[in-house]
């Protein structure tokens, strides 16, 4: 297993990017559009109900919360997808074949088809920072940390979607309900905070703020009440256990795989 083959498996996931830039460049401009949208719909709202803070409150908020959701492929869960298409086309034996973790190299090539995606994510990561009227050391180092639960847990949560496709080959409807689920619990959508207080508080305790809001709260403020205790301590659960039970379900799912004879 060498360093080199996720290498060029980066590289020629970059490569087939480069070949649609008009799409690209459609998809970037589509999802600034849309942040506009999400943020002006709520700085309206404001207006009427307290609590909610005006355009320039709620735009960093909105566009650190969807950098970080789409850095770590949250709000899609599009490499839950490609897992889906491996097992159900059978072409995940060629990868169970070779000495390398299929896993890991099906995500790197992911990583490199996903290339533009990420730099745009940057983007709006680096324009909401901006727009803060100040950042603190201390709120760098909560994002960092809220940044990598982030990491873990959409891996996870793309993981077991994927691997449910060993069982039944309907499992892309289920990546599509996922992708809901997150956009709306996440706070990409709808600020957490904003949420009646029964629903806030189960979503708190779910593993969905810490890929949104977790990260674009903490950086905004990093002063802790309640809510963010919650949300971290909840965020330091679902790391804990939740790759772990995927990576548990991807090897009972490859049992099966095997043993169908694909």
């Amino acid at each position: 297993m060498k360093f080199s083959t996720y290498k060029d498996s980066l590289g020629f996931g970059l490569l087939q990017v480069a070949n649609y830039r008009g799409e690209v460049w459609f998809s970037i401009i589509g999802k600034a559009l849309s942040i506009f949208g999400i943020v002006l719909l709520w700085s309206i709202i404001g207006k009427e109900s307290s609590g909610v803070g005006s355009f320039w409150d709620l735009a960093p908020y909105f566009l650190i919360a969807n950098g970080v959701s789409g850095l770590v492929d949250a709000e899609s869960t599009r490499f839950s997808r490609i897992l889906n298409d491996e097992i159900k086309l059978g072409t995940l034996s060629n990868h169970l074949l070779r000495p390398i973790h299929p896993v890991l190299f099906l995500y790197v090539s992911f990583l490199g088809s996903r290339g533009v995606v990420m730099v745009m994510s940057i983007l709006l990561l680096l324009s909401g920072l901006l727009l803060l009227p100040a950042i603190s050391f201390v709120g760098i180092i909560l994002f960092l940390f809220c940044l990598l639960f982030a990491f873990v847990i959409a891996l996870a949560i793309n993981l077991l979607i994927g691997s449910i496709t060993f069982w039944t080959t309907e499992a892309d409807h289920l990546q599509n309900v996922a992708s809901h689920v997150v956009r709306i619990f996440s706070g990409v959508m709808i600020p957490v905070s904003l949420f009646p207080e029964r629903l806030k508080m189960f979503t708190l305790l779910s593993p969905f703020p810490a890929m949104g809001f977790l990260p674009a709260t903490l950086i905004k403020n990093p002063v802790w009440g309640l809510d963010i205790y919650i949300s971290f301590l909840s965020s330091v659960f679902w790391v804990a256990v939740f790759l772990p039970f995927s990576l548990l379900i991807w090897k009972i799912g490859l049992r099966r795989y095997e043993a169908v004879g694909i």
